[in-house]
């Protein structure tokens, strides 16, 4: 009968004993599973691994925190839906990568769309369950309990699957909520003391001039919205000061639910110690060039800049520029770290670390756009009018300066 040890790992170094040696004693060295979480309008500015000042995401942060982190991972279709076959499809095509993972599991998705769902029969996967049917059942407000939202149904269908007894090597879940459902308890837009303290009024006393600058000053938005439906609109010339923010702190609240989920899942899943895997398949806009909601206005790095973050690999932020394409190959060279046969092999080094991106290109693929072009220096745009853009990379992040506003006095370049 075939035995699992926790201990294996430390025995087999302790003793010098190769796995085939393992193996003729009867005990079966299985390679560590992995958990994928890909998701639909996730911007890397409301992740505190990425930096963010304004939200807190300590479960995603820990991940990180001993894990492998992209900060120029870029989408190659700025259609989450697109992105994500482009991912998987690809994925079908490294029969390598497919081979060592069905070994020692099935490889299942659970996901919320009905775009990817009907694709099933195309993609890579041995089983799937299908939530977007259950649409008509959610409430039409935001939740009272993080069970009842959108995503807190992905994630108890991901336990569900879990405690079955056949053995899973990737449980991969897939959701559009942050780009359709914002669902999560308000309540947890301020879970922090600091939080509450951030919407105290100042004591400071200013004079106003005007009886309309009193008035405009007593009129206040509310610290985050009860909205359902995520925001999907251009800002206003004359717009209320803390219109962005309180539309940032709504956003933030979904990805805390996020946060919040990811740690409950890891901790309910009887699989032992699995690899995480988090990505983005599409940014949201929060202001950045007047525009708040996903896919809206003219493409820029907001939309197309994403999240990646695998865990156990590092501690490592990788700086160099790389897209969509190279997923295959990064998750079946998890797929060799996870192996018994290579406990000790390091997937991303401090040599690759150093290594140049110089000559790397990334093309982003939209109905928005004539041309969008990525190079570790620049990061060029030509929109739909015709106008183009050309910002300086990696330094500006949200695409602040046009630098061909500087180089040509053509009408066109200044949009």
């Amino acid at each position: 009968m075939s035995l699992t040890l926790p201990g294996t790992e430390c025995l087999k170094h302790a003793l010098n004993v190769t796995s085939v040696d393992l193996e003729l004693a009867g005990i079966h060295l299985k390679p560590r599973p992995l958990l994928v979480v890909s998701l639909e309008g996730l911007t890397p500015s409301a992740l505190g691994c990425y930096g963010s000042s304004w939200n807190r995401t300590p479960a995603i942060d820990a991940i990180a925190d001993t894990g492998c982190v992209w900060d120029r991972w870029l989408a190659t279709d700025d259609q989450p839906a697109n992105m994500f076959l482009r991912m998987t499809q690809d994925l079908d095509r490294t029969v390598n990568w497919k081979d060592k993972w069905q070994a020692n599991g099935s490889i299942d998705l659970i996901t919320d769309v009905e775009q990817i769902a009907d694709q099933f029969e195309n993609l890579p996967f041995d089983r799937m369950v299908s939530l977007h049917d259950r649409e008509q059942e959610w409430e039409q407000s935001p939740a009272e309990d993080i069970v009842d939202t959108q995503l807190g149904q992905l994630v108890a269908a991901a336990i569900e699957r879990d405690a079955e007894q056949d053995d899973w090597s990737i449980l991969w879940l897939h959701s559009d909520f942050l780009t359709k459902r914002w669902d999560a308890p308000r309540y947890m837009a301020l879970m922090d003391e600091c939080d509450e303290d951030s919407l105290v009024p100042s004591d400071e006393v200013e004079l106003l001039e005007y009886e309309s600058e009193v008035l405009e000053r007593i009129e206040k938005l509310p610290p985050y919205f009860q909205d359902l439906t995520p925001p999907s609109f251009q800002l206003p010339e004359e717009a209320h000061p803390d219109l962005v923010t309180s539309w940032m702190r709504t956003y933030g609240c979904q990805i805390r639910l996020l946060d919040v989920l990811i740690e409950i899942l890891l901790t309910s899943l009887k699989a032992d110690d699995p690899h995480v895997l988090i990505v983005g398949t599409s940014g949201f806009q929060l202001g950045q060039h007047g525009w708040m909601g996903h896919r809206q206005g003219p493409l820029r790095s907001a939309d197309i800049r994403l999240p990646l973050i695998v865990s156990d690999l590092g501690p490592l932020h990788l700086p160099q520029l790389s897209g969509g394409d190279t997923f295959p190959n990064i998750l079946d060279q998890i797929a060799s770290h996870s192996s018994p046969d290579e406990p000790n092999s390091l997937v991303w080094s401090p040599e690759q670390w150093c290594r140049s991106d110089e000559g790397t290109s990334v093309i982003t693929k939209s109905d928005r756009t004539v041309h969008a072009v990525t190079t570790p220096d620049w990061f060029y745009v030509q929109d739909q009018d015709q106008s183009e853009h050309l910002y300086l990379k990696p330094d500006d992040i949200d695409d602040f300066n046009n630098c061909l506003l500087y180089t040509s006095p053509s009408p066109r370049d200044r949009g």
